[in-house]
Order: C-alpha cells, then structure tokens, then sequence
C-alpha cells in the first residue's frame, strides 16, 4: 500500500468538511429536536410549530436568495471580499452562540 503525506492544503480542506458536515447535522437534526422539545413544552401544537418551523426557514431561504447576489456582486466590484466575509462569518458566530440563550420557542425561531 502506497502512503502518501496530505499537504497543508489538503490537511486544512479535510478538518473544514469534519467542521461543514458537524455543522450540517447540527442543523439538520439536532436543532428541529430542540425546537419541537420548546415549542412543546410551550403548549404549541404539533402541526403549529412544524408550520413555524417551515415559515422560518423559507424566510431565511429567501433572504439569502435575495442578499446573496448583492452582497457577492458588491464583494466581486467594490473589492469588499474580506470585509463582507467577516461580517457575514460574525453574523454566523454570534447567531450560533445566541441558539443557547433562549428558552422560548418564538425566541429561538427568530434567532
């Protein structure tokens, strides 16, 4: 069997796809099961929160249809990449924090 070393290129896209694939199960499963576990204990009914639950992501949908091409257009003309990517990732990080402050379902959907 042949080895061969990664790259430090390499070695760094491999640790982003653990981090992307963690992230995506986090969203995929885990946050639904938290949501259902508040909206629950709040006394919403099921077929309440699951609409909630898909207004909520059809809203953020389209807010990422509708910024994404003007902000990567503005990034790609102006010359804002870094800044704009920043902003963006705090945006990210600080919405990812805040998901464990709240204890009210409406609270956490519009986190």
């Amino acid at each position: 069997m042949l080895k061969t070393k990664f790259t430090k290129l390499e070695k760094f896209w491999v640790l982003y796809d653990v981090a992307n694939s963690a992230f995506t199960l986090l969203v995929s499963t885990i946050m639904p099961i938290y949501f259902n576990g508040l909206a629950s204990s709040a006394g919403v009914s099921e077929t309440d929160y699951l609409a909630y639950w898909g207004y909520a992501a059809s809203v953020s949908t389209l807010l990422v249809a509708i910024i994404g091409p003007i902000l990567g257009t503005m990034a790609d003309m102006k010359g804002y990449k870094k800044p704009i990517f920043i902003f963006m990732l705090m945006i990210g990080v600080i919405g990812c924090a805040a998901l464990s402050l709240p204890t009210s379902w409406i609270v956490f959907l519009a986190i």
